[in-house]
């Protein structure tokens, strides 16, 4: 856990010192959105953070989609390890 805080610490360090180096003033533009004077560095991070949540959003819903897939292989096999329950045949080895 103390390798957790430390580097934490570091890459909060990092960002810190990035957000200090890069505080240019720098014009957005997107369609006919206009935003200027605006710190390079947090350009930069916001674009980092937005990429983040954007992945995280896609990466749970894979995940949803999984878990939703194994209730549904759950049930399948629960339904077939009922007693009285249609199995299908065995199948020979030879």
């Amino acid at each position: 856990m103390t390798l957790a805080y430390i580097l934490m610490a570091l890459v909060g360090a990092a960002c810190a010192v990035f957000a200090l180096q890069n505080m240019d003033p720098v014009v957005i533009r997107f369609i006919g959105w206009r935003v200027e004077g605006m710190p390079l560095a947090l350009v930069i991070l916001l674009s980092v953070l937005g990429g983040l949540i954007f992945a995280s959003c896609v990466g749970l819903l894979r995940h949803w989609k999984l878990r939703s897939r194994i209730r549904q292989l759950e049930a399948q096999l629960a339904s077939q390890e009922r007693p009285g329950a249609s199995t299908p045949p065995a199948r020979s080895l030879e």
